[in-house]
């Protein structure tokens, strides 16, 4: 009964305050309102059967970026007494965030009574709202990682609404830029909303998301301008631009939540990987055939010395990005591509210091196959059928020697028992 009464006394005090407030044809001050909402027994039952804290922590609020105003301010209704308040529009004075939010997933998905969706204040705080400068706000951004992951790591959250995995989610945290924002604390490692915007936050498929296909490459550009500039330049950056959605864009190579620093042998760029990674589009049958691509370039590269090399450790070896570059990729038919002829000894030298001009005649990836190389493939059909001949003769020739061997026993052992 304490709360109860706490609360009908204190609405008492407040009508005679708020009668004074209209008296001097004034709103109630924060000090009006606190002489109820400063007491933290002060409680409401809810038609749910939850009882809900109605106290306001007045200092936390009054070191918020709207400490100044008063309550009023927002809670327009807000009368002495009063009873159940209409829920705060935060968009009378943010009129453009509403709008965005409006827009949004969870603008979208909030509207039509979803109680599991974010809205401002799960976001920016309630009474507690600070500047998204300042290092106590939760929206600070050292801060908005674990925000936003207060609903994404929920698995409850995820299965209910289908959401990504919760550990692809928390991924964020291990990455090249979760580590440096979260350890290193640094303030230009990127976080969820320099990605995902803040307030229009849209699946990726749809074509005005920031993480929309179309917007990666200057999206990851914002901070990463030097390697933007040389992608655009690259027979991949062209073929994004002109609405080619099989185009590589960063997070292919690169990942997503999960970017970690190229010396990370689990890193999809990681010298030892970086193979596989180029062959997840240049072995699909639909690109190469729809594209006029080479074929095979995954097969030939492995056959090679280079490619067995690589497989057995020797990370120094050449893989697709020391030969074809990085980001910077261009066809070979391009006089600055550093695979075009012209340009091969100097792209061999790099590893090969004594490289010529007979580094360039030779073919590169090459196809074990009677069309592209019947020099090849009857020397390894040559040497597939000699070796294999070799292994079973010296197989049939132990099986016999083990053989005349178990005979010798036995007949020496019939002549003892003799």
């Amino acid at each position: 009964m304490k709360p109860l009464r706490s609360f009908v006394m204190a609405g008492l005090l407040a009508a005679a305050v708020g009668g004074m407030a209209t008296a001097g044809n004034a709103g109630p001050t924060v000090g009006d309102c606190q002489e109820c909402h400063g007491d933290k027994t002060i409680e409401m039952t809810m038609p749910d059967g939850t009882v809900r804290s109605l106290f306001v922590d007045g200092k936390a609020y009054r070191s918020s970026t709207h400490g100044k105003a008063a309550c009023t301010a927002c809670h327009v209704d807000a009368k002495a007494p009063h009873g159940k308040l209409s829920p705060v529009s935060c968009g009378r004075c943010h009129t453009e965030a509403a709008k965005s939010y409006a827009q949004s997933t969870h603008g979208i998905v909030r509207a039509k009574g979803n109680p599991d969706v974010p809205g401002c204040g799960d976001c920016h705080g309630k009474h507690d709202i600070r500047k998204v400068q300042d290092p106590m706000a939760r929206t600070f951004r050292l801060n908005i990682v674990g925000v936003c992951l207060e609903c994404h790591e929920d698995r409850v959250i995820e299965e209910r609404y289908d959401l990504p995995d919760e550990k692809m989610m928390a991924a964020y945290r291990e990455s090249v830029h979760g580590m440096a924002s979260r350890k290193s604390g640094l303030l230009g490692s990127a976080v969820c909303t320099d990605c995902h915007g803040n307030h229009l936050i849209l699946p990726g498929d749809q074509p005005r998301s920031a993480t929309h296909r179309q917007h990666i490459p200057s999206l990851c550009g914002k901070c990463h301008s030097g390697i933007l500039e040389k992608y655009e330049r690259s027979v991949h950056g062209k073929g994004m631009r002109a609405g080619i959605a099989e185009s590589p864009v960063c997070t292919d190579c690169h990942g997503e939540h999960t970017i970690t620093k190229i010396s990370d042998p689990a890193s999809s760029v990681y010298v030892k990987n970086v193979p596989r990674t180029c062959s997840a589009c240049h072995d699909k049958e639909a690109i190469s055939s729809r594209y006029a691509l080479p074929k095979k370039r995954f097969s030939s590269y492995m056959d090679s010395f280079h490619g067995i090399a690589l497989e057995y450790g020797m990370t120094k070896a050449a893989n697709c990005a020391s030969c074809h570059a990085f980001h910077d990729i261009l066809p070979a038919s391009d006089p600055a591509s550093p695979v075009n002829k012209a340009n091969l000894p100097r792209t061999c030298g790099k590893c090969h210091p004594n490289a010529g001009e007979n580094f360039a005649k030779g073919m590169i990836h090459v196809e074990v196959s009677p069309e592209k190389a019947m020099g090849v493939f009857a020397v390894r059909v040559f040497y597939t059928i000699f070796i294999g001949t070799l292994v079973t003769l010296f197989v049939l020739h132990v099986a016999m020697d083990l053989l005349g061997r178990h005979r010798r026993g036995k007949a020496k052992a019939g002549k003892t028992e003799g």
